[in-house]
Order: structure tokens, then sequence, then C-alpha cells
């Protein structure tokens, strides 16, 4: 168990942090990345561009080797959601049929408005999890305490490859509903931004505490739609990623509400923005995803209003104001 190697595909700052925090736990890991040239200053600089202020130990390994993929004994995929599907067309014959895989992103695919674990199931055999949490990538790379949640169909899978994971800085508790725990961190970043607004538009805590809870709320129904268990909104993968992420100015997510209500442009706050803020592609195919389904969610209606219709942030906060339904449990 010691031996395992872990690759994690994806240099970005949430596959760095999760590369340096099991290389301090003196895990086997090595972090792979398709960009040579990014690749080539991680390992000279030691120092990421995604992660300011973040040190990479000079003993991790950082390739570009497309065939060190095929050594791998579990894969951890931290690619963006929009640009997973191509990366996988590349490097899936290199990736061993029999290993686990592991999503590590957050987002719903634009093209076949899906979560990644579809995508996955469909090009290749391998068992195909989810690791989602509470997790922002820098605090993970200090070495800070934290959790989360992995998910497997199989539950015998998901509680061996968390003993694999887990460490004393990272727990890792296993769970079933891959489905669930997928939406769940795709779906909390929708939410982010429209905590942002009510963050930005200084709306106060009680109204941020409300948004935080209803979103609960829709965000329990879509997975129940799509097949999951609701009472993986309880999870840390539910409740308490959607907590951390709304109530912190740290999330992409967050600080782009903010900067909308603020009353600056999409265009100017993404043009400013290394980092890809995956709630904007994910708040278009939550919205599609809630009206196919004839889910009851006036948060995500109001999330899309404001990205791609362009609706006025003040009369969308009106309107979800002017909404109540009659009682609060379904």
């Amino acid at each position: 168990m010691e031996n395992t190697k872990i690759t994690i595909v994806g240099t970005g700052s949430w596959g760095t942090a999760l590369a340096i925090s099991f290389h301090n736990a003196s895990k086997h890991v090595q972090l792979w990345g398709r960009r040579t040239e990014l690749v080539y200053e991680l390992c000279a600089l030691r120092h990421s561009p995604y992660l300011p202020g973040t040190f990479i130990p000079p003993t991790l390994p950082i390739t570009s080797d497309i065939e060190e993929i095929a050594t791998s004994d579990i894969i951890l995929w931290a690619v963006p959601v929009q640009q997973s599907q191509q990366l996988l067309e590349l490097v899936k014959s290199y990736i061993p049929t029999s290993i686990p895989i592991i999503i590590c992103s957050k987002g719903l695919e634009l093209e076949s408005q899906q979560p990644l674990s579809s995508l996955f199931k469909n090009a290749l055999p391998n068992p195909v999890g989810v690791l989602s949490g509470p997790n922002f990538a820098d605090e993970i790379a200090k070495g800070l305490p934290a959790a989360s949640t992995l998910a497997f169909e199989d539950l015998e899978l998901a509680k061996k490859i968390s003993h694999q994971l887990r460490h004393t800085a990272f727990r890792v508790y296993a769970h079933h509903d891959v489905i669930g725990v997928e939406l769940a961190g795709a779906l909390k970043n929708v939410i982010a931004i429209a905590s942002g607004v009510v963050m930005g538009k200084e709306l106060g805590q009680n109204c941020l505490a409300t948004l935080i809870t209803r979103s609960n709320a829709e965000i329990g129904r879509l997975i129940c739609a799509l097949g999951g268990a609701k009472e993986t909104r309880q999870t840390l993968a539910g409740i308490g990623d959607l907590i951390l992420t709304c109530s912190s100015t740290k999330s992409r997510n967050t600080s782009l509400g903010i900067a909308l209500a603020q009353g600056q442009s999409l265009e100017d706050i993404l043009k400013s923005r290394k980092n890809v803020t995956e709630g904007i592609a994910t708040a278009k195919v939550a919205f599609e995803l809630v009206n196919h389904h004839h889910v009851h969610a006036p948060i995500i209606h109001a999330v899309h209003d404001i990205l791609y219709i362009g609706k006025p942030i003040n009369d969308v906060v009106q309107s979800l104001l002017s909404h109540q339904q009659e009682q609060e449990l379904e």
C-alpha cells in the first residue's frame, strides 16, 4: 500500500497542491502536465504561477512524459473540466485499464452537459471515482488540516483507496454516491457566484446564511433527479464544500460574484485571471439540467440569468427576495 504510485494529472493550483500534500506525507506521487514549458518552469523554479508563495519540494517528480502515466497505480485527474475531454483523448491509451481514476475537478462539461465521471466511463473501462470536499488549494499545499469525500460505486474500493490517500493533515472519507458527490462539488461553484453577489451588494450575513441553506436544498433536489442520494448534500462534499466556498472571498467563484455586484463586467474580470472559474460554464449546464428534470432551483436560475442573459443584478435580487415557498422541508 505504501508503494502505490499516484499520478496527478494537471499542473494547476489543485493538482499541484495535492501533489505537494501527498509528497510531504511520504507517498509515492508524481505530477504530470501536458504543457512542457510549464513543467520546465515548475521543475526549474519550484514555484507555481497558480499557487503564489507556495514552494514545490525539489524531490517531487514533475513530468510531461506521457509514458509516465502508464506507470501509475492510481490516477487523480485535476484538469479543468472544459479541457478534460481533449486531454483524455490524448492520454487514454496510456492509462492501464485496471487502475482507478479519481476525478478531482469540479464542474459540469458544456458539450455533453454531463459530469466528468460520465465522460470517463464512456471512454475507459476503469473504475471511476470522485474526490471532493471543502479544500482550498493553498491550504492543502501548506499542510493545514482538511478533509474530503472519496466516492466510488464500489464502497469497498472507496474505503481501500481512502486509506491509500489519507494522511494526518488530509482526511479522506469513503462514500458510494459518485454522481451526488460530483454534482455537489460542481453546483457549489454556481452558488458561490450568488454568494459573492450577496457580499458585493452588502445584503448581510443573515441573507448569506439563508442563501447557503436554500441552495443546499436545490442541490439535493438535482442530485436526486439525476439518481444520486439526497443525503450526499450533508457530507463534506456537500454542505462542507458549500459553506467553505460561499463564505470566503478566496473562492474564485465568490470573488467573481462580488466583482459583478460591484459593477465590473464579466469580460474584464476573466481577463485579469489566470485560474479557471468553473462556476461560469457549470451555471449554463446546471440551468439546462434543472429545466430538463423539472427541478425547482430559483438560485441556479438567477445565476444563469446574470451570466448568460445579462439581467441586471438588482432585478435578480429583487426577484429572489419576492420568491417564497409555503414550506421549508419537502
